[in-house]
């Protein structure tokens, strides 16, 4: 499958086996021109990728061999910590933000690396706006994390980096699959060979309900954080303001918390990252922005303050936990009026366990949501037929059917 020396370094670094994503991705890799591989957050993507890609780089060719093209700076650093783990003596180049520009600029014009590894923006910067990043001698272009740079509005952006690398073989990694992406495909990808195992279930991961009320918001998330001890655990918000309200809550409890918002600047969010890392901070609150590219290896519980706009958004948060088969718990405060929310997110095959909050803890009230629950099928009786059938009678009716069933299930009012 690969080179020795390869196989030695992989070896080096404890692989006792691979994952699915990457078993499928090492076997299509030379059959396929374009790859599409689609699998959740933390089942080993960008070994999958990487391996394969670093196995073929001729060393003794001193140009642009491929190009990885993540979406923030924390990514850009931490596929090149896992490229350079490999230590197979290839010439490794990250671009992110905060170096000396101008001094990057010129080593280019002695020097190009074999490996880039850069967000879109440099990858614009360098290789198209200055021309000094030689990215069209590339063989290989990896896009990895694709749903996030749609939610970052970077097409356009890697529209006219794919015109340099129009020759190059593609690959495309992502959790989720958004509608946007779909003519970005069809235009660079074609008929491209997928490989989609984005099925959550593969996560070993428990997926908690917790009702709640906006007025009870913060006490009920204080008495579910007392019911476990985390190793590491992110806290996730879906408006930037809620970061300092949830963090001060945090902090006036006696709580280890760090927190990461989009003012956040780029030497102190490696800072807090650091941190996180030697376990100096137990709890990190962020939002579903703020927190692309954060990698943290050990996370055991996700909390969802409150649950996100986008239902893929989701998915990210809870890839957070249940990595490398680990496993991990992911807990979501709702309240009644989101019941159809979470019946969404169920439809994409997560599988929820409802919890109640008591003075003695938590405790499990309803078990995983397969078929109608006894509660439900009393709620479908209830619904009254008419006695003369009315036009869109079938219609109503069956609205009025989900909406009982609905009821029963998450709760709610009528």
């Amino acid at each position: 499958m690969f080179k020795q020396t390869t196989t030695d370094s992989i070896n080096n670094l404890g692989f006792k086996t691979f994952t699915p994503i990457q078993k499928a991705v090492f076997d299509a890799f030379d059959k396929h021109k374009h790859i599409i591989g689609l699998a959740p957050t933390g089942t080993g993507k960008t070994h999958a990728y990487l391996l394969p890609i670093i196995d073929r780089i001729d060393l003794d060719k001193k140009v642009v061999q491929a190009v990885i093209c993540v979406p923030t700076n924390d990514l850009v650093v931490q596929v090149e910590k896992m490229a350079k783990d490999l230590n197979l003596g290839i010439d490794i180049k990250a671009y992110v933000s905060g170096k000396d520009r101008l001094r990057e600029l010129e080593q280019l014009s002695n020097r190009q690396p074999q490996l880039v590894i850069a967000t879109p923006g440099k990858l614009e910067d360098y290789a198209i706006k200055e021309n000094r990043l030689k990215i069209h001698t590339a063989n290989t272009f990896v896009l990895d994390e694709a749903d996030m740079m749609l939610d970052l509005d970077f097409m356009t952006t890697l529209d006219q980096v794919f015109m340099s690398v129009k020759d190059a073989k593609l690959l495309m990694f992502s959790a989720t699959l958004p509608l946007g992406l779909d003519k970005f495909i069809t235009t660079y990808f074609g008929k491209a060979y997928t490989i989609d195992l984005k099925d959550p279930s593969v996560l070993n991961i428990t997926h908690g309900l917790v009702l709640t009320k906006e007025v009870s918001r913060d006490k009920d998330l204080i008495s579910l954080l007392k019911t476990f001890q985390p190793y590491l655990c992110m806290i996730f918000v879906s408006k930037r303001e809620l970061i300092d309200k949830v963090y001060d809550l945090l902090s006036n409890e006696g709580y280890s918390v760090a927190k990461i918002s989009g003012e956040t600047k780029v030497k102190e969010r490696s800072q807090i990252m650091a941190n996180l890392r030697a376990l100096k901070y137990t709890y990190l609150v962020s939002s579903d922005i703020a927190s692309r590219g954060i990698d943290l290896e050990g996370v055991t519980h996700v909390i969802n303050y409150e649950l996100p706009y986008q239902l893929e958004f989701y998915i990210h948060r809870s890839g957070r936990t249940g990595r490398a088969n680990r496993s991990g718990v992911v807990y979501t405060l709702y309240t009644n009026e989101q019941s159809r929310k979470i019946e969404n997110i169920a439809k994409r095959g997560i599988e929820f366990k409802k919890f109640q909050l008591t003075e003695d803890g938590i405790k499990e009230v309803v078990k995983k949501f397969k078929g109608l629950s006894v509660e439900e099928v009393a709620a479908v009786r209830s619904v009254k037929k008419p006695t003369k059938v009315k036009p869109n009678y079938k219609k109503r009716n069956k609205a009025l059917v989900d909406k009982a069933k609905r009821i029963a299930r998450y709760g709610g009012s009528k």
